[in-house]
């Protein structure tokens, strides 16, 4: 009886150790990130990029990049359309909405004629660190047609994205001065398990 007793109290401390452990590197992991609280929305990423001379720049006191899981890599995101990520991206937040993880990343990511396009991604987590599901929120390009987009994460978990598109380029017989800005809107759902709802209305 006492050897089955010993043999119990090793698997606890066992899997009290594993735990500890995953804890650990979880908490490395995010040191990268800043906690947010929602609702969180695109205001709060005007402040990341500019426009120059030679077209999209990152802001200068952007963190550490870091590198791509390989899992994490050949992920696409919902509505990341023609675009092609780099293997690395910029950590920004987090937070935790129903017992997952969502981490929220700013990237570069690269579209027609090597143009650079700004992004901001939402990542989902379960309790084991396990990549769940991806979303593209925000992008914001220039070109022939202009793309940006704004979003807003609510309380409730529910996320609204409008995008919008406005052509800049014209043919001789168009008018140039049909500056009107086409909008679509998408809304999702966070889940339980992390998965990214679509919600039809």
């Amino acid at each position: 009886m006492k050897l089955f007793e010993r043999f119990i109290i090793i698997c606890l401390l066992s899997l009290f150790d594993v735990n500890i452990a995953f804890s650990e590197n979880l908490n490395s992991d995010l040191r990268d990130y800043h906690k947010i609280k929602l609702p969180y929305s695109s205001n709060e990423l005007k402040k990341y990029y500019y426009w120059g001379e030679h077209g999209l720049y990152l802001s200068p006191n952007m963190p550490f990049p870091l590198r791509f899981t390989n899992k994490e890599f050949s992920f696409k995101p919902k509505l990341f359309e023609y675009l092609t990520k780099t293997t690395f991206y910029f950590p920004h937040c987090y937070f935790y909405h129903k017992n997952i993880l969502y981490k929220g990343i700013i990237q570069i990511a690269v579209g027609e004629n090597n143009e650079k396009i700004f992004t901001f991604q939402l990542y989902s987590y379960d309790k084991n660190g396990n990549l769940m599901d991806a979303i593209l929120l925000y992008k914001i390009q220039n070109g022939e047609i202009s793309y940006w987009n704004d979003f807003v994460i609510k309380t409730d978990g529910r996320i609204v994205i409008k995008q919008h598109q406005k052509q800049n380029l014209f043919e001789l017989d168009e008018d140039p001065k049909d500056k009107k800005v086409y909008t679509t809107e998408d809304k999702y759902q966070m889940s339980s398990s992390g998965i990214f709802n679509t919600i039809k209305d």
